[in-house]
């Protein structure tokens, strides 16, 4: 009886650690060596280790989170239905009610679902075209990351080398215009100065 009880004890251990791995992989892509090596050790240690198993993984994940507090609000979804029983408390009624009110969605969901099972699968050699391709779009993108920073620089050479030249010749071209043209009035004062002093002294003699 001890042997039969032992027996199931570590079959038990054994299918949790198996469940344990299959989300342990489907979440992280790798199995932590101390679950696979676990099954050397004792069932206590064994446990203990599953369980600080689920904590890491329940820390480095945040779906296993969810997930844990969904069972936590809503165990019943993690619970095994008959098919004959009915996973609700509403009445006959309100259940016909709620499916016939959603009888409108239901040819167009079959119609959607039967198009994707129609949908024929890509070969695999195209697949494997595509994967080997991905280190040349990988080389290419940043290439374009690349020349869109050299052409960003460019840029911005092009700003300051066309406002240098704003600044000095054409600012600079009107400023000397503007010292010229005050200069030449200046000397068209003088000459009118001149002028009207030649006269007066004329009209004088």
């Amino acid at each position: 009886m001890d042997n039969t009880f032992d027996k199931t004890a570590l079959e038990t251990i054994d299918l949790l650690e198996a469940r344990l791995k299959r989300i342990e992989y489907a979440v992280c892509g790798h199995i932590e060596t101390a679950v696979v090596e676990g099954q050397k050790n004792p069932a206590v240690k064994r446990l203990a280790l599953l369980e600080h198993s689920l904590h890491q993984l329940a820390s480095r994940s945040r779906v296993v989170q969810d997930l844990l507090k969904l069972h936590s609000r809503f165990p019943d979804l993690f619970q095994q239905i008959s098919p004959d029983e009915i996973p609700t408390t509403l009445d006959t009624e309100s259940i016909l009610a709620i499916v016939l009110a959603s009888a409108s969605s239901y040819p167009s969901t079959a119609s959607r679902l039967t198009s994707i099972n129609d949908t024929s699968i890509p070969p695999t050699q195209l697949s494997a075209q595509l994967i080997e391709l991905q280190p040349r779009i990988a080389k290419i993108g940043a290439l374009q990351v690349a020349q869109n920073a050299e052409v960003a620089a460019l840029r911005e050479r092009s700003a300051a080398l066309i406002q240098r030249w704003y600044t000095i010749d054409i600012l600079g071209a009107g400023d000397s215009w503007a010292e010229l043209e005050g200069r030449v009035g200046q000397v068209e004062q003088r000459v009118r100065r001149a002028v009207l002093a030649k006269r007066l002294d004329n009209d004088m003699i």
